[in-house]
């Protein structure tokens, strides 16, 4: 902190810097000193901005960066706000804790893992992970499921129901019943399965993504010692993109913050997130809870064009139950948002096509250009025409990282390294050498659970299974290796395990595209290099959600194309073009969206304020997507704008818009 002091001697007055660099009500947000401050911040109002900089106001008034909480939506933007604290500032103090929830809980759990019936060196699970485990105790729990019980194993059916339950801070019979009233008799099943799930993770030493909330609340709840050393520990919470949080969320950041100061920042109109359990009550209510909190409105908006910033408050207008607010910006008009009714879903597609073509033609760069849609089937047509006129796009939402069967691979060789009870882990490497199968491998890990640590029995010769022998020699062979490189070079372990015999499985179960899978490998290499413990990547890579393999813009990075994607993978982006389509009854909304429409609305305005400059709204008088036609009209998101709001931009009938 003498260095830090030191800075500030010789800076100029602090207060009339702030006063220069952020507008007044930025100013009043960083500086206000009220112990709860809630920040509702509109899209493009610089809340970063604001965020960053109260971060750097709290250093310059001598508050120890151990004692400044910062939680933040991903691990990149953790970085980037340090990133840009240190440019504020000049220097970064060491010991700002800084991360995602998830991050954050990882961190806490692996100092007090014994408290949890774990060691240190915890696997997490992500959610394939997740529902191999979940497969494997159902199977015993139902040999021959009957067909209605085997809902049970259809795209992780149960898993995802034990998640929601968690997640919402719900009693898992309470939650079926509200929820799954069709599997109501089934709740005894369910009860059974999460016992044996919490059992089979603590054998694993491994906690799933959902325990990192969880277990860090629980450890709290139930260790009155550790909830006062963490609750005296931060003094300053602070908390981005808080309508985001679901109940657990919520419940750390108020017992974490009973005695601290807390500030939070997000904004309830871009609430998007229920079905991962993304609650909006928890921003809404948060005044109630802190009756001392200050609500500030960032509606300073640095992104759109008046005309689009009108269209989005008379949309958000609708909606009741929120903090009533308008954006509002300096930039000079432009045009009008353009509303366009295609005779059916085909003239849509050839309309945004054709008007990209347009666009482009005029100097303006594919990747400023976006087309948004409520789900994903509805962009097939235009996909379509995209291709016929060799227009380069890329989809968002697509596969994650951790998702491609060889990443997963390498990390499990690599988890196996750093958790050597991780029997997920250890299976799926088994399973890869010949003569190893299903019950083979269920009689070496028999003979390898009991030992303290089964990866030193096997590397050291004490288990020799009856079958598949030459296989697991070879495994063992790499394991030895691995071992003898250490824990720190993860570079360096990854191009062990492709030096080994894994190399010529991936060749032989890959032909097609084994260079594109080696050079992603080659890549995940290249990144773990950035890491100075395996431990440190492995808990990366599985923290960040944002993390996805898209080998067009890694290979090309400077290349031109144009963005498709789902409105909830574009929120927080912005483009100075952006279409959306499908703007009819029964697309978006979508039917189960009618349940909460103001959540559709919502949708809808984070959609229309990404863009800068143009804005294109599209919708078909008829509907071929689907099973044969279908005419729903325009959305009522369009129907009830003022018609000042936008112009058309080929003559229709206004009536088939009322």
């Amino acid at each position: 902190m003498k260095e830090l002091a030191r800075i500030f001697r010789n800076s100029t007055d602090w207060y009339k810097r702030l006063k220069k660099e952020l507008n007044p009500e930025q100013y009043f947000f960083v500086t206000h000193n009220s112990p709860a401050i809630l920040g509702i911040a509109g899209p493009g109002s610089g809340k970063t901005r604001a965020l960053t900089y109260r971060v750097a106001h709290l250093l310059y008034e001598n508050v120890p960066p151990g004692r400044i909480l910062l939680v933040t939506f991903t691990n990149k933007a953790a970085q980037e706000m340090k990133k840009r604290v240190k440019e504020i500032l000049g220097y970064l103090p060491e010991g700002l804790w800084a991360g995602t929830f998830h991050s954050i809980g990882a961190r806490v759990l692996r100092r007090h893992a014994r408290l949890t019936g774990r060691e240190a060196n915890f696997s997490i699970l992500d959610e394939d992970d997740r529902e191999r485990m979940l497969k494997s105790i159902l199977a015993s729990l139902i040999p021959k499921p009957a067909a209605k019980e085997k809902n049970f194993f259809k795209k992780g059916a149960a898993g995802k129901i034990l998640s929601l339950s968690r997640n919402s801070n719900s009693p898992l019979d309470f939650f079926i019943k509200e929820n799954n009233p069709e599997m109501i008799d089934y709740i005894p099943l369910f009860q059974q399965l999460e016992v044996l799930y919490e059992e089979k993770k603590r054998l694993a030493n491994a906690f799933d993504f959902d325990d990192l909330l969880i277990q860090w609340l629980r450890l709290l709840q139930e260790n009155e010692h550790l909830k006062k050393y963490y609750q005296e520990k931060f003094a300053h919470i602070l908390v981005d993109e808080y309508q985001d949080t679901n109940a657990v969320q919520d419940r750390l950041v108020l017992l974490l913050g009973e005695k601290s100061s807390i500030c939070l920042v997000g904004d309830d109109a871009q609430s998007i997130y229920s079905f991962r359990c993304a609650e909006i009550g928890n921003i809404l209510r948060f005044p109630n809870h802190k009756p001392s909190c200050t609500v500030i409105k960032l509606v300073h908006n640095y992104r759109s064009i008046p005309e689009i910033l009108e269209l989005a408050n008379c949309s958000i207008a609708q909606n009741k139950n929120q903090f009533p607010k308008e954006l509002y910006t300096t930039r000079p008009p432009g045009q009008k948002p353009q509303v366009f009714l295609a005779r059916d879903n085909l003239e849509e597609a050839h309309f945004v096509a054709d008007k990209i073509i347009e666009l482009y033609n005029k100097g303006e760069e594919l990747s400023q250009i976006a087309v948004l849609y409520r789900s994903s089937y509805l962009s097939q047509e235009l996909e379509m025409a995209l291709l016929k006129r060799a227009i380069p796009y890329l989809t968002f939402g697509g596969l994650k990282f951790l998702q491609r069967a060889h990443i997963k691979d390498i990390i499990a060789w690599l988890k196996i390294i750093e958790n050597p009870r991780d029997e997920l882990s250890w299976q799926r490497v088994a399973l890869m050498h010949g003569g190893i199968g299903e019950a083979t491998f269920q009689e070496i890990w028999t003979l390898l659970r009991p030992f303290p640590n089964p990866l030193e029995a096997a590397v050291q010769g004490k288990v020799s299974p009856r079958r598949g022998a030459k296989g697991w020699k070879t495994l063992t062979s790499t394991l030895r290796r691995l071992i003898s490189e250490g824990n720190e070079n993860v570079s360096r372990l990854i191009q062990v395990i492709m030096e080994s015999p894994y190399k010529d499985y991936l060749l032989s179960k890959y032909p097609e595209d084994y260079l594109e899978r080696s050079l992603g490998i080659e890549r995940m290499a290249a990144y773990g290099a950035r890491f100075g413990s395996l431990q440190e990547f492995l808990e990366s890579l599985l923290l960040e959600e944002t993390l996805i393999i898209d080998s067009v813009k890694e290979e090309n990075p400077e290349s031109d194309y144009l963005t498709l994607s789902t409105i909830h993978s574009a929120k927080g982006k912005e483009w100075k073009t952006v279409f959306l389509i499908g703007l009819n009854e029964g697309r978006f909304p979508s039917p189960s969206g009618l349940k909460n429409i103001d959540e559709e609305r919502r949708l809808f305005y984070v959609a229309v304020t990404r863009a800068k400059d143009n804005l294109f709204l599209t919708c078909a008088e008829e509907d071929f997507r689907g099973w044969g036609s279908f005419i729903g009209g325009p959305s009522v998101f369009l129907k009830e704008l003022p018609l000042h709001c936008y112009e058309c931009s080929v003559q229709m009938n206004q009536d088939f818009f009322r």
